[in-house]
């Protein structure tokens, strides 16, 4: 799965008492559909940076990501979220009602956490033994 607004910017705009996120400015409300034509200036639309990066191509990270969908498409901030931690090569290790998984995809929009400072390549270079050896260990399991 590929996430093609991944590293794109964010428009925030406020509507209906809302605040509204979007890759771009539409020409209606999606929640009440009327026009967004003219606006007071502080509520005018602003660009943001986008928060969510493509897991896959991160290191050694802690990632976050809802169970279910993405967040900007089906999350309601009460649903379950889903975490991970990846290998150098961006394999997500998780774990789930199957057991601990290793996703190479799934994972293309999720908050990023590096776990390690830039400096520390003793650690990296084993990272992936580290991260597989508890993975097959028991220590993920529910006690």
């Amino acid at each position: 799965m590929h996430c093609a607004e991944a590293g794109k910017a964010l428009i925030k705009f406020n509507h209906c008492e809302k605040y509204i996120y979007s890759f771009s400015v539409p020409q209606c409300c999606p929640l009440c559909q009327q026009d967004l034509g003219s606006r007071k200036l502080e509520d005018a639309p602003v660009s943001i940076a986008n928060p969510f990066t493509n897991g896959h191509q991160e290191k050694c990270s802690f990632l976050l990501r809802p169970t279910q969908g993405t967040f900007l498409r089906e999350y309601d901030g009460r649903s379950d979220l889903h975490v991970g931690i990846t290998n150098t090569n961006g394999v997500v290790y998780n774990y789930s009602a199957h057991g601990v998984q290793r996703d190479r995809e799934g994972w293309e929009e999720s908050i990023s956490i590096p776990l390690l400072q830039p400096n520390m390549y003793g650690i990296m270079e084993q990272w992936d033994k580290y991260l597989e050896d508890f993975s097959t260990s028991g220590a993920w399991l529910p006690h």
